[in-house]
């Protein structure tokens, strides 16, 4: 079941629909999953290995040409029986905390270049 506590309907930034792999961890970036969409914010990682909402996790996202890696915090989480993972939607969706300006900056230039801003 998903947990939607802390869930802005009302999202300021436009969240970008790309696969990009990327490996999260509680301390270090451990597991791999991929992006559903991304923002400077915020992303989904779609995996079934969700951790619960309200924990920080350190996320590792790879572009083609650098990688970030930024603290986040689970807004909300869902998991799906692993013989209906490829069909549904699952995974979790995070908020960054204190995302350098680096990131801001890359990430607004990025999805520009995708045509997404």
């Amino acid at each position: 079941m998903a947990e939607q506590a802390g869930y802005d309907k009302n999202r300021c930034a436009s969240r970008a629909k790309r696969r990009l792999m990327i490996r999260f961890g509680i301390q270090m970036p451990e597991k791999t999953g991929f992006t559903k969409d991304i923002s400077e914010t915020g992303l989904f990682i779609r995996t079934n290995s969700v951790l619960p909402p309200g924990r920080t996790i350190q996320v590792q996202i790879e572009f083609p040409k650098e990688t970030f890696t930024l603290w986040a915090k689970v807004i909300w989480a869902k998991k799906v029986p692993p013989q209906l993972a490829h069909i549904m939607d699952c995974g979790m969706g995070v908020h960054f905390v204190e995302p350098p300006a680096s990131w801001l900056k890359f990430c607004k230039e990025w999805k520009e270049s995708q045509g997404l801003g």
